[in-house]
């Protein structure tokens, strides 16, 4: 005797649209909360949901989207949740790299002064006239940049636990994300050089690994063992998803930036040797610009994070099954 045809999920008939889980039925902050569902293999095996066999993606799911309204929202949504600690997160690494930049590029502004001052000196110390004081400089920029890199991590995870409703504290996102801070440092270093062979290429090719490179605290992150080929292999999923959300993010992130490195840039000049007269007048320039550079940092990291991890989760949602749950395991 034949069976009748047993009847599916109601997410697994065609006719009908996909129902997100019953756990993604829970609303928290106009965003529903989900263990989620980023891609379904049966359905995109069968050729239901999108086009051509495409993932189908939950509208549950609070960072993962098809479009880029749904990825705007998302991002946004993230920051209006959890703007206090985010804005705590990067106080904090404001701070720090202040404490690190501002003896720095005050040693190396007052020992310009000097050699302007003196032009003899130069002749005779060269290099404790110059090059010193640009060596601390550099060295307090790169520490400054270290600490601005762990600050991009905690912030990211900071964004992943608001998005899924979790409560957030900036001193356990920093216990959690400490132990990928030396694979951070290591493939930063690689990437700085492909950067700097880049450059010196040609200006497209900088653009194109800069807009790679946003991806690659996220991978680190997120995907431990993985590195910059990950990071290349997300980016070409699909890169009219990926150049979109990511040339947004950093358009945006100068553009939240430009008034501060516009007022440090007039500060660092009134402040520079030659146009006062007095070292007070030095040191405050030299202090004031520091401080307003690393403010619009601080803005730009609570503002962009968000967005660039809700970029990487949607390339991976394009690439493989994938959900916002994973990034909480």
């Amino acid at each position: 005797m034949s069976q009748p045809p047993e009847s599916g999920p109601p997410h697994e008939r065609p006719d009908e649209p996909p129902q997100p889980p019953a756990a993604a039925q829970q609303p928290f902050g106009g965003l529903p909360s989900f263990p989620g569902v980023g891609w379904d293999p049966a359905r995109a095996a069968a050729g239901h949901g999108l086009p051509y066999g495409q993932p189908w993606f939950d509208p549950a799911d609070p960072l993962v989207s098809d479009s880029y309204a749904g990825w705007w929202q998302r991002g946004f949504a993230v920051v209006r949740r959890g703007w206090r600690p985010l804005l705590l997160c990067q106080a904090i690494v404001a701070v720090a790299a202040l404490v690190l930049l501002i003896p720095a590029q005050l040693f190396a502004d007052l020992a310009t002064a000097r050699v302007i001052d003196d032009p003899a000196r130069f002749d005779e110390q060269s290099f404790a006239s110059l090059f010193i004081p640009m060596g601390v400089s550099t060295l307090g920029l790169l520490a400054s940049y270290l600490v601005t890199s762990v600050g991009t991590l905690v912030t990211a995870r900071l964004a992943v636990i608001v998005a899924t409703g979790g409560v957030p504290r900036v001193g356990t996102a920093l216990r959690g994300v400490l132990p990928r801070v030396p694979a951070l440092i290591g493939w930063s270093l690689v990437a700085g050089l492909i950067c700097l062979a880049a450059l010196l290429a040609c200006f497209v090719p900088i653009l194109y690994v800069g807009a790679v490179f946003v991806l690659l605290p996220m991978v680190v992150l997120f995907e431990p063992g993985e590195g910059i080929g990950r990071c290349f292999r997300l980016f070409h999923t699909d890169i009219g998803v990926a150049v979109g959300r990511i040339a947004t993010a950093v358009v945006l992130s100068f553009g939240v930036a430009l008034p501060f490195v516009a007022l440090s840039a007039v500060a660092a000049m009134l402040g520079s040797p030659g146009t006062v007269a007095g070292t007070g007048a030095l040191i405050a320039g030299s202090v004031t610009s520091t401080v307003l550079s690393q403010l619009g940092s601080l803005v730009a990291g609570v503002v962009v994070t968000p967005l660039v991890v809700a970029a990487y989760a949607d390339l991976r949602a394009r690439r493989e099954p994938f959900s916002t749950a994973l990034l909480v395991a």
